[in-house]
């Protein structure tokens, strides 16, 4: 600590007194007297010494290891993530694409309280078919009709199909290797209130069935959809049979998601994402139309079998069919006898992600519908791949060739 006093207190004989200012004594106040100017002790007072150039270099050098080491952290973080997303996105959009098929093939064939067949037409008749009722009404007889790819490099047959191509089906707005399938039913929900102009909807009782197409403003409860008199009555005899709304909805897979051509169609040069797509039967500025809309993205493949209930063979005396309501055989391009008998449909779908993934190779190769199925090379591009797939029965065709034990 430093001492105060005398300048000569504690200092060792000869040595001068301690000076402030470096050595140079000083004096003030009154009198003249010396001021003396409180000395350091030993260790005291020293100043301290920086980083030298070696040990500054040192410490950048491990702080930018540990720098890197957080961003290289970061970025795998990140990445492990988005993986995550889109493996997520991957999982949501296969099993939604799945449901979306089931949900509507296994209402296929509900016509309402009509439980009856109508019989069968010379050929398949067009799912795209817009402005005859009774071509529209023959197609009743098939809830589920499909055109097989065959193979992955080929299209589906679709010659004769005027209505579908080549307008809204040509080969630019489909992908090589997947099928097509027409899904016709009733709405689950009545009529009420006045129909739209243009759509088409469906009078059925127990005996008989009618397309109509609408007419608006028409009262339903006195007239028919497209205001004509009531011919189809419930059991009374008086009251008018119940009016639905009719679908047609044809499911295929597009080469692209976003279409530059009339209505939506795909063409060459547009984007190559593809997509599960359907076309509509509803109405445009009145007139009965179709419509295309884009459904779920990255499904690649559409792979179809159909359950086909041939046994007994003998027409049961309570359903007036043959059959049991069960799968007997199943064919991916049934005859036009077969279709009729359709009671399931096995459904496969081959989704990638949207985007790629760094550094994956997909070299794996797939089959949709097991042995005999469709068979796809490996693609070797860089996006994961899942095969989705579930069998849905239809419960309107099925449920009629049921027999009593």
């Amino acid at each position: 600590m430093p001492e105060w006093g005398r300048p000569d207190r504690g200092r060792e004989p000869g040595c001068p007194p301690a000076q402030a200012n470096g050595g140079e004594s000083s004096s003030a106040g009154a009198g003249g007297g010396a001021v003396w100017i409180p000395v350091s002790g030993p260790g005291e007072g020293v100043a301290a010494a920086g980083f030298s150039l070696v040990e500054l270099l040192v410490a950048m050098t491990i702080g930018i290891g540990l720098l890197l080491g957080m961003v290289v952290s970061f970025s795998n973080a990140s990445r492990s993530q988005k993986e995550l997303d889109q493996a997520g996105q991957l999982i949501e959009n296969g099993r939604y694409a799945v449901d979306l098929l089931y949900d509507d093939i296994r209402h296929a064939g509900y016509y309402g309280h009509w439980q009856g067949t109508d019989s069968l037409p010379a050929s398949l008749p067009d799912p795209c078919e817009t402005a005859l009722p009774a071509d529209i009404e023959a197609g009743m007889a098939f809830p589920v009709q499909g055109y097989d790819a065959g193979a992955a490099d080929t299209y589906p047959n679709l010659t004769g199909v005027v209505g579908c191509n080549p307008t809204w089906l040509p080969q630019t707005n489909l992908s090589a290797g997947s099928d097509i399938i027409a899904i016709r039913r009733a709405d689950t929900v009545l009529l009420s209130g006045s129909p739209t102009a243009g759509e088409v909807y469906l009078q059925a009782n127990t005996t008989s069935a009618d397309i109509q197409i609408g007419v608006a403003g028409t009262d339903i409860t006195v007239l028919t959809a497209d205001a004509l008199p009531v011919t189809l009555t419930k059991v009374d005899g008086t009251t008018p049979a119940d009016i639905r709304k009719f679908h047609t909805r044809v499911y295929f897979v597009a080469p692209c998601r976003d279409g530059s051509g009339t209505g939506g169609v795909c063409l060459s040069g547009d984007d190559t994402i593809p997509t599960l797509k359907r076309l509509e039967l509803t109405a445009s500025g009145g007139v009965t139309a179709l419509s295309l809309v884009p459904l779920i993205e990255g499904v690649e493949y559409l792979n179809l079998s159909y359950g086909i209930d041939n046994s007994p063979t003998d027409v049961d005396e309570a359903t007036g069919l043959v059959g049991d309501g069960v799968p007997d055989t199943y064919s991916d391009a049934p005859a036009l006898g077969e279709w009729p008998s359709v009671v399931s449909v096995k459904v496969w779908m081959l989704v990638r992600n949207l985007k790629s993934s760094r550094g994956h190779v997909d070299d794996k190769g797939y089959l949709l519908g097991g042995p005999g199925g469709l068979a796809i090379a490996a693609i070797g591009d860089g996006y994961r791949r899942h095969v989705f797939g579930n069998e849905v029965r239809l419960i309107n065709a099925s449920g009629r060739r049921e027999r009593l034990e």
